[in-house]
């Protein structure tokens, strides 16, 4: 790895605290031995709570018959949202291997060739950027459902509850529940951090996607520079452009060979998303309208479904630029300079990028279900949708 590939340098740092948060290895170079078995076996332990944590939040619909009307809206959304959740990770550790070679491929093998560092720059910024808005947006979001239970028992006597589970009951007030309780919420606070390590995982991964797309863009735009060096012949000039617009093309390959391995290696992710997000904020609509009005059940709600919408959002953001970057790449191969070939080499030259350009001017798209388009347009649609199931509900 070159010292100056600045996307390796970022991704190796990204993996780094992914594996501390639980999530397998995806860079292929191995990690220290000794701290790798200690994490693995941790992290074994971790996963086991956090299935029978969700497990418990499943069985609170048998066991919790004395909720309030926010409470029951509670044990619905994190019942109904959490299994599909937990999912996201069962899904990265099976494609495991998938991801480390799309990684590679992205980061490694395609910059080694070329990379515009002002793209890469931007990238670094946008993956950081939504990275780090979406990971305030979920700590914000739990934060105010550990201050609402605090003020539950503070101001109400009540219980501190913010997640339902089969036990304890809502109402027991022992010594042995409240400590359950603390240690439901720590546990949903470590499921929700690993969740959001595969949120950032996947966001950094389309909006790398993007950018590769438009780093070709560069690519092709630079080759008319050849012609302007002189120190060369006519025929050097046309032997290297045609080299360097055979390169391309195969780098044009392997960006959609990593786009298409993508979308199956993250399709649980982008499809449950979707699912997610429809539920949760038509459920949170239906809380807001139903539950008690206080500034405490507000902020949690609220928080929430900010958290909801920027999640998506960036997942569909990130994946709709792969979309409109791709539908710009025909466009850099005709500026790319194959008007100052001749003779022979012209033929050739506009064969190969005639093939090249009608390759390129295929959508690119990256779909949830295998069916709907993840875009602006999309994302606009399915917000929409979550009001209009929510009207008819309620």
């Amino acid at each position: 790895m070159s010292a100056k590939n600045l996307t390796a340098s970022f991704f190796k740092t990204l993996n780094g605290y992914l594996y501390f948060f639980g999530v397998s290895n995806l860079w292929l170079d191995s990690m220290d031995h000794k701290l790798s078995t200690i994490n693995r076996r941790i992290s074994k332990v971790i996963t086991i709570c956090l299935y029978i944590f969700v497990t418990l939040e499943i069985l609170a619909f048998f066991t919790q018959p004395n909720l309030t009307e926010k409470q029951s809206s509670d044990r619905f959304l994190f019942g109904l949202s959490h299994p599909i959740l937990i999912n996201y990770y069962t899904s990265i550790e099976y494609h495991k291997e998938k991801l480390q070679k799309i990684i590679h491929t992205l980061t490694v093998d395609l910059k080694n060739v070329y990379n515009n560092k002002k793209v890469e720059r931007h990238m670094i910024r946008k993956s950081k950027l939504y990275s780090a808005a979406y990971l305030f947006s979920f700590s914000s979001a739990l934060i105010s459902y550990g201050i609402d239970g605090l003020m539950q028992v503070l101001k109400k006597d009540g219980t501190f509850t913010t997640v339902i589970t089969a036990w304890p009951d809502v109402e027991d007030r022992s010594i042995y529940a409240n400590i359950a309780r603390v240690i439901s919420y720590i546990l949903w606070w470590i499921f929700m951090t690993r969740m959001s390590a595969i949120y950032v995982l996947v966001i950094c991964l389309t909006s790398c996607l993007s950018h590769q797309y438009k780093n070709l863009r560069s690519y092709f735009y630079d080759l008319v520079e050849i012609f302007d060096e002189h120190d060369l012949s006519q025929e050097e000039k046309e032997k290297k452009y045609e080299d360097s617009v055979m390169i391309g093309i195969k780098l044009h390959s392997d960006t959609l060979w990593c786009t298409r391995q993508s979308e199956t290696a993250c399709g649980i992710v982008f499809s449950g998303q979707i699912l997610v997000n429809i539920s949760v904020l038509c459920l949170l609509m239906l809380q807001m309208v139903n539950s008690e009005r206080t500034l405490s059940n507000a902020l949690a709600t609220i928080t929430t479904g900010v958290t909801m919408l920027i999640s998506t959002g960036f997942f569909m953001w990130s994946a709709g630029d792969v979309t409109v970057e791709a539908s710009l790449l025909s466009t850099a191969m005709y500026s790319s300079g194959w008007e100052n070939c001749q003779k022979d080499c012209s033929v050739r030259i506009r064969r190969l990028l005639v093939i090249a350009m009608a390759q390129s001017q295929r959508q690119v798209t990256l779909r949830s279900f295998g069916i709907i388009e993840l875009s602006y347009q999309s994302y606009v649609s399915i917000v929409k949708s979550s009001y209009s199931v929510f009207s008819i509900l309620y």
